[in-house]
């Protein structure tokens, strides 16, 4: 048992200073984009594609931000789940400081591709009739209820996102470590459904959960060799954490958001098991 919280922190450690950096360059591209969910609303003529490139952004307030949007009738639905699919939150930091950069890019151009064109399809069918923007004079900027990027400067916001991912990311580590000790590699891939095409659904169910540990562990999985690239994306693909929430929130609109979220789970699915076939 040592042995495993052992190389749980030596993991982590090794982690920990490109962690800071991801998070250093996030920070500057944050505060280069705060006005993001404004623009969402006024370039609603781009629709998906403009939601997919938001969402490609790893801060948990975008998709919260886009939800609140769409509750004010300033962004059509079929943008939010091009939102949702493309939100990855923790899982690209945690990628490139595992020196896993080609799969964090692979990961963006996948996602981006699949947010866009889920997006557009789904405003071209089931959406169709679905009202779009509606311009508000009243829109607040930089509603992303996040508040990670507020106040404090530029070292205290990334020692403070930096703690945070590596304390998510070290019980996330000692988890499933444990369980690789007390259960075995073998057992864990076999409930997993490795090497099954149906991976990417169960993993498109996992991604519902709204916790930023959820990406994470996503990401560790892969890592790990558990899941494959295709489950990734399609786990990632539900995690929009926060948005559905703050979707859920008005009662008045909850057939709306449980029909959008149940969307965005297909596409992700769907998608998930297209990747895993073809890219494995």
């Amino acid at each position: 048992m040592l042995d495993v919280l052992l190389d749980s922190a030596l993991d982590l450690a090794k982690t920990l200073p490109v962690l800071a950096l991801v998070y250093a360059l996030l920070y500057w591209v944050e505060h280069r984009m705060r006005t993001t969910p404004a623009l969402l609303s006024r370039a609603a003529r781009f629709g998906p594609l403009c939601g997919a490139l938001a969402g490609l952004v790893p801060q948990c307030g975008f998709s919260a931000a886009a939800s609140a949007l769409f509750l004010d009738d300033c962004l059509a639905p079929a943008t939010l789940v091009a939102v949702f699919l493309a939100t990855s939150d923790e899982a690209l930091p945690v990628l490139f400081s595992s020196g896993r950069g080609e799969d964090a890019i692979r990961l963006l151009v996948v996602k981006l591709v699949l947010a866009a064109a889920g997006g557009y399809l789904l405003r071209m069918t089931v959406l169709r009739r679905q009202p779009g923007f509606q311009p508000h004079t009243d829109v607040k900027d930089g509603e992303d209820g996040c508040a990670c990027c507020c106040g404090g400067g530029l070292i205290l916001s990334v020692l403070g996102r930096t703690v945070k991912t590596a304390f998510l990311l070290l019980v996330v580590l000692v988890v499933f470590n444990c369980a690789v000790f007390f259960v075995g590699e073998e057992r864990i891939s076999a409930l997993l459904l490795s090497g099954s095409t149906l991976q990417p659904i169960l993993c498109a169910t996992l991604g519902l959960i709204p916790s930023c540990a959820v990406s994470v562990l996503l990401a560790e999985l892969y890592s790990s060799g558990a899941i494959g690239f295709g489950s990734m994306v399609a786990g990632l693909s539900t995690g929009a954490g926060f948005g559905y929430m703050v979707l859920c929130s008005d009662r008045s609109r909850r057939r709306a958001a449980c029909g959008i979220i149940a969307l965005t789970w297909v596409l992700a699915a769907a998608g998930g098991v297209l990747v895993q076939v073809l890219l494995g």
